[in-house]
C-alpha cells in the first residue's frame, strides 16, 4: 500500500507549496516533492480530460478561500490534497498513467516491480534520453524565471537522477557496437554533469535570500545583448552559473 502526507506547507512568492511525501512500503526511501493547490487542479482536469471520464477522488473546493480564513484554507487543502493522491496511487489502473507519473516525478516502472531490471531497447533508451533533456530545460528555465519554484527544480532533478541512472544500466547491450557504446556513454556523461550543475546552481538561489545589490550600467562594455533583457535577481543567478562552470 502507498502512503502519502503532506506535513508540512511552504510559503514562496506568495503562494503556498504543499510538501508531499509518498512511502511506497516499509523501508523504502521517501519520495518528496511540492506543489501548488492550482497545479492540482491542472493535473485532475488533464487527467480526465485524457480518460475521457471523470476520476473517484476529488479535490478539495477551489471556492472555500472565499469564505474562510486563509489558514483554515491551508489546513484543509493539505488534508484534501493528501486524501485525493492517497485515493490515486492506491488505484490499480489509475496510478499507472503516464500523467500521474510525470506530475509527480515518478521514476518509470514505479507501479512495475517485476519490470524494473529489464533492459531498455534501442527506441526506449532515446525516449528516455529525450525525457532527461526535456526535464533539464524545464529546470534552467524555472530557476531563471522571475519568480524561481527551486523547490519544485530540486524535485526535477531528483526525477532526473532516477532517469540518467536508469539510462547508465542501458549504456552496455550485446546489441551495440562500440562506437554506439561511447556515444551513449558521453550522453550520460553530460546530462549527469548538467545535472549537478544545476543543483549547484538551485542550491546557490535557495542562499541567496537577499536579491543582489549591485547597480548595473547599460552600455558598458560588459554589458551585452543576452544580459539586457535580465533583471536584477536573474542576472545574478547567470553569473552564478558561470561561476560553477568556471571551477569544473
Amino acid at each position: 500500500m502507498v502512503e502519502v502526507r503532506i506535513p508540512s506547507t511552504t510559503v514562496l512568492n506568495d503562494y503556498h507549496l504543499y510538501n508531499i511525501e509518498i512511502q511506497f512500503g516499509p523501508g523504502v526511501h521517501v519520495h518528496k516533492l511540492s506543489k501548488r493547490f492550482s497545479d492540482f487542479v491542472e493535473f485532475k482536469k488533464e487527467l480526465e480530460d485524457s480518460l475521457h471520464a471523470t476520476i473517484p477522488y476529488s479535490l478539495p473546493s477551489k471556492f472555500t478561500a472565499l469564505y474562510q480564513s486563509r489558514a483554515t484554507t491551508i489546513e484543509q487543502r493539505r488534508v484534501g490534497l493528501a486524501e485525493f493522491l492517497n485515493g490515486l496511487l492506491n488505484d490499480e489502473q489509475l496510478r499507472r498513467h503516464k500523467l500521474v507519473g510525470e506530475f509527480l516525478y515518478l521514476p518509470e516502472n514505479t507501479f512495475n516491480q517485476e519490470k524494473e531490471e529489464v533492459s531498455l531497447s534501442q527506441i526506449e533508451w532515446l525516449e528516455v534520453s529525450k525525457e532527461v533533456k526535456a526535464l533539464l530545460h524545464s529546470v534552467r528555465t524555472k530557476i531563471f524565471a522571475k519568480q524561481a519554484n527551486v523547490f519544485e527544480c530540486k524535485r526535477i532533478l531528483d526525477a532526473c537522477e532516477a532517469k540518467i541512472d536508469q539510462l547508465n544500466k542501458n549504456v552496455h547491450t550485446d546489441e551495440l557496437g562500440a562506437g554506439e557504446v561511447r556515444r551513449r556513454k558521453a550522453i550520460v556523461d553530460q546530462q549527469r554533469h548538467e545535472c549537478n550543475e544545476l543543483r549547484a546552481l538551485s542550491r546557490g538561489v535557495t542562499a541567496a535570500v537577499e536579491k543582489p545589490t549591485f547597480k548595473r550600467s547599460l552600455g558598458k562594455a560588459k554589458e551585452t545583448e543576452a544580459t539586457k533583457p535580465l533583471d536584477n535577481e536573474q542576472l545574478y543567478r547567470q553569473q552564478q552559473l558561470l561561476m560553477i562552470r568556471s571551477k569544473r
